[in-house]
């Protein structure tokens, strides 16, 4: 015993080895009975779930969800597992995204991170992220799912597919917006009595939408062909419902963004027909110096 210490100092230090060896033993137990969630729900899901033809390291987990496949690439989690202090960046990986009926070269992926999993094993929220995409319905209706339902609508385009009626109900409780399918177009109602539609989805030759809107029922004026030209959140619907519902207004300096109502293309096309924007552009008052589309 070093010099100052006694016989009970002694005994409080092997007290807490102990606890932190016993910690570890039972971070091990507890995936081991995460193994045994994940092995129940393969047993209790056989034709849904399964590991795909591949070895490692180019193996999968294939989950066949009601919307689409999914492939949970297993080599990185067995890494995680086995030593995490080696791993880059925290959480699950992402996971491939194929359409229902077959398997595609140029699949979109989705990243996938449930939530308040900090305090569970590793083992348990590959158990969760199965069960998440066997009910891949409940999981598209998750606001905080964006990544997953952007790799859907990536795809399936906006065509009538799996995702077409939950997509309409999402769009229509958290935006206010409508989906008309056959003519692959998005509709919402923004200030001043405009409505303003995003098009183009069923167009090959349009890399993000088309914007065109009308006023009071009155007819279409189209103010872009593409927003991938002229603006930089060009296909983020989570971007452009919320600012086109604020729409003509923002572009007056109310509620002013920094993205669309930043394009030159779209706030002179629009004043064309909105007379307050084109008297601030006349009078000086918005000034398109300086904007994103004179960058591009």
């Amino acid at each position: 015993m070093s010099k100052g210490m006694t016989q009970t100092d002694d005994g409080r230090r092997h007290e807490r080895t102990q606890t932190f060896l016993d910690d570890i033993a039972e971070a091990q137990r507890a995936n081991t009975v995460g193994i045994g969630f994940l092995k129940g729900i393969m047993e209790d899901h056989p034709d849904r779930v399964y590991h795909g033809v591949n070895e490692r390291p180019h193996s999968y987990i294939i989950v066949r969800g009601e919307l689409a496949n999914y492939c949970i690439p297993l080599e990185p989690l067995l890494q995680a597992l086995t030593n995490p202090f080696l791993q880059g960046p925290s959480g699950l990986p992402p996971v491939e995204t194929h359409p229902l009926g077959k398997w595609v070269k140029n699949n979109a992926e989705a990243c996938i991170q449930p939530n308040d999993h900090s305090d569970i094993p590793g083992t348990d929220s590959i158990g969760i992220l199965v069960l998440s995409l066997l009910s891949d319905c409940e999981l598209f209706a998750d606001p905080g799912q964006r990544s997953f339902r952007t790799a859907l609508m990536r795809t399936y385009g906006m065509i009538q597919s799996p995702i077409s009626n939950l997509l309409h109900t999402y769009l229509n409780e958290l935006y206010g917006a409508t989906l008309d399918c056959a003519h692959g177009e998005i509709s919402i109602k923004g200030t001043h009595g405009f409505t303003w539609h995003l098009g183009g989805m069923n167009d090959p030759d349009v890399q993000s939408f088309s914007l065109s809107s009308s006023v009071r029922g009155g007819p279409r004026r189209e103010h872009t062909a593409d927003t991938y030209y002229c603006m930089g959140q060009c296909d983020e619907l989570d971007y452009l419902l919320p600012a086109l519902s604020k729409a003509p207004r923002m572009f007056l300096g109310v509620e002013r963004d920094y993205d669309m109502s930043e394009s030159k293309q779209i706030l002179t096309s629009v004043a064309e027909y909105f007379a307050p924007l084109r008297r601030a552009i006349e009078s000086g008052e918005r000034d398109l110096t300086g904007d994103w589309s004179d960058d591009v």
